[in-house]
């Protein structure tokens, strides 16, 4: 089997500056044609030559027309993309002081008149070796930066996948033990509602009741009346328990995901009387392959979240894309933003930076579980100061007709 034929590297440029005719024309003797060459008079020309030319090497003399060459190098060391291009300082001047204003400018070596071919070729061939050695460093340095991100990317998605498993174990027990005893409260509940306003209607039609009586039987039917709501609370919450423990999705149906977010401000709408407004944008396209009513319930936390950061007067601004394989649904708040350093915990499950008693910090952690339950995935930028924004993905078929598990 034939070794396919290797593209040579090209040939590394050198920048030469120098107000010599005859060293110009002595420079390029030497050094082409192993080398492609851009020869400036002036240390001005040099610097407009720069950043077109990417010069892997400079070559300049000290003492030029206009700006010096150590002024030229120190110029070239401040520019971006030129504070690492190995920088050669020629003159006649063979003094120390000399030599210590080139090198204190940035240069990288001093070489004197007159030049000799070998020392020359010996010194450009060391720095460009040099040169090649650290832009290799910064290549791998950024690759390996790119492999940490994706692997750290990769841990949090797996830490955060294993705590909702964990989870979900925990959550179908509590679920089945809130549910038993939450059917008596909440039955009772609603028959003292009712018994408490019936006695009150009686006493209503009693000329000689007590007047205590009607206060403590008012007492009776506001007590009674949260007894009832907290009872619907726990309801909500067991509720919310049965969709991260059992998280799989029934058959597939074609879903407009406009109308799914509008289910899900319907629904908070109920919770949240007073609403801010709801700027929703989006691009005409296929319906996707999903399940409607998990695909509302998975969206319905994100919703519910960016309502209340953004309150009665706030904006609440949705914007659906149509992606090459998917869709992406964006829902931005005008809240107060999420701080960076909770920023990596908003997913994860009983994590919650409201009061205690106002949530339990699983709204987020079950639209996650269903979002990527069903295909897709949740992603969060956030600015302080400038609300947060929360990217559902989902793909345009189901995982199962793309050839992939649910949740891939």
């Amino acid at each position: 089997m034939s070794t396919p034929p290797t593209t040579p590297a090209p040939a590394p440029r050198i920048l030469v500056c120098d107000d010599s005719a005859t060293m110009r024309a002595l420079i390029s003797s030497i050094l082409a044609p192993a080398h492609t060459l851009l020869v400036a008079e002036t240390g001005e020309e040099a610097l407009r030559e720069a950043s077109g030319f990417e010069p892997d090497l400079i070559i300049s003399d000290l003492l030029l027309p206009g700006i010096s060459g150590a002024d030229l190098c120190r110029t070239l060391r401040q520019t971006p993309g030129f504070a690492e291009v190995p920088f050669i300082l020629v003159t006649t001047m063979a003094d120390a002081t000399s030599r210590a204003i080139g090198l204190e400018a940035g240069a990288d070596d001093y070489l004197y008149k007159p030049l000799r071919e070998r020392e020359l070729l010996a010194r450009v061939a060391s720095l460009l070796r040099l040169r090649r050695a650290m832009v290799a460093l910064e290549v791998r340095t950024r690759e390996l930066e790119a492999t940490n991100l994706a692997l750290r990317e990769v841990q949090g998605a797996l830490v955060r996948a294993g705590k909702l498993a964990s989870v979900g174990t925990l959550a179908a027990g509590l679920a089945h033990e809130i549910n038993n005893p939450l059917s008596y409260v909440k039955a009772n509940a609603r028959a003292l509602v009712a018994g408490a306003r019936r006695l009150g209607e009686l006493c209503a039609d009693w000329s000689g009741a007590p007047a205590a009586l009607a206060e403590e039987l008012t007492d009776v039917r506001d007590l009674a009346g949260d007894l009832l709501i907290g009872s619907e609370r726990l309801e909500r919450i067991a509720g919310d328990l049965r969709v991260i423990a059992s998280p799989e999705a029934p058959n597939d149906e074609l879903i407009d995901p406009a109308e799914a977010v509008e289910s899900a401000f319907l629904i908070a709408r109920a919770r949240f009387p007073s609403m801010p407004r709801l700027d929703l944008q989006a691009e005409p396209g296929p319906p996707i392959e999903s399940v409607g009513r998990m695909l509302t319930q998975g969206l319905l936390p994100l919703v519910e979240n960016a309502v209340q950061v953004s309150g009665p007067g706030g904006l609440v601004q949705v914007v659906i894309r149509q992606l090459n394989i998917g869709i992406e649904i964006a829902i931005k708040d005008s809240g107060p933003g999420i701080a960076p350093a909770i920023l990596p915990r908003i997913f994860d499950p009983f994590f919650s930076t409201r009061p205690t008693g106002q949530g339990m910090g699983l709204g987020l952690s079950i639209a996650y579980g269903i979002i990527h339950g069903l295909g897709g995935d949740i992603q969060v930028e956030s600015t302080l100061g400038q609300g947060a924004t929360f990217k559902v993905r989902l793909p345009r078929l189901s995982a199962a007709r793309a050839g992939a598990p649910p949740g891939s």
